[in-house]
């Protein structure tokens, strides 16, 4: 295991050391999937350990996470695209109450299968598959085959961006077949030369040989945490570690 940043870890000691001397029950981290695996969860035993808090993480999608948060469930959203968009789909007015803190850059990619021969997609093609409008890979420079879209669930920040920011708001194909999971999202595609999906480089890289990325112009998002007015100092303490270079060391 890599050593911390001494400097980074006396200083996150001594904010939730002495001074906050009990927490009742574990702080509840819900939303993203891709935050919970890419940042949090490598950081999470060396900050119980550093600490004394307990971290719960509840992988339900960066819409349903913010959800829990306005409900009082969760002391803080994992999210995976920006919070006014976000907040559009909980359909509840963002007054000014919540604070983004935004702890890494992320970048979303194209995966087929590893014996596609399709090597390079544009972002208008990548729209119009997902949209329906491309049916077949011999379109793109593919074999004379159909295109199964695979998209993740609608609690996903990944599906939320990928509409927001590369397909213009369009609707996914009424054909496209939505992943319960990531991992599924992954594994289907692997198992399929037919198939397409997008998803977090940082998960292509967690299952290498799995699936092939297709070259794209890069499609960059956020990874944040929201947190319901100014963080607690247990949170503010966390946050601020997160972010610094002594934990993206651990980062996936």
């Amino acid at each position: 295991m890599k050593k911390l940043n001494c400097v980074a870890l006396i200083a996150l000691v001594f904010v939730l050391g002495s001074s906050c001397p009990s927490v009742a029950g574990p702080l509840v981290f819900s939303g993203s999937t891709t935050f919970q695996k890419r940042l949090l969860e490598p950081v999470q035993a060396v900050l119980e350990k550093k600490t004394g808090l307990k971290l719960e993480m509840r992988c339900v999608g960066t819409i349903n996470g913010l959800r829990e948060l306005i409900k009082g469930e969760a002391a803080a959203a994992m999210i995976s695209v920006p919070l006014d968009i976000a907040f559009q789909e909980t359909g509840v007015p963002e007054e000014g109450t919540y604070q983004e803190h935004v702890i890494f850059k992320d970048n979303l990619v194209p995966i087929v299968h590893p014996k596609n021969p399709v090597k390079t997609l544009t972002w208008e093609q990548l729209a119009d598959i997902n949209s329906g409008k491309i049916v077949n890979w011999k379109a793109v420079g593919g074999p004379d085959e159909r295109i199964v879209v695979m998209v993740p669930p609608k609690s996903s920040g990944t599906r939320k961006f990928l509409q927001e920011t590369v397909m213009n708001n369009a609707d996914f194909a009424g054909s496209a077949f939505t992943a319960v999971t990531t991992r599924e999202e992954i594994d289907l595609v692997s198992q399929s030369p037919i198939a397409l999906g997008v998803l977090s480089e940082g998960f292509v890289k967690m299952n290498p040989g799995k699936v092939k990325v297709v070259k794209i112009k890069p499609i960059t998002r956020q990874l944040s945490l929201v947190t319901k007015g100014e963080p607690s100092r247990e949170l503010l303490a966390i946050i601020k570690f997160l972010k610094s270079a002594a934990a993206k060391k651990y980062f996936k």
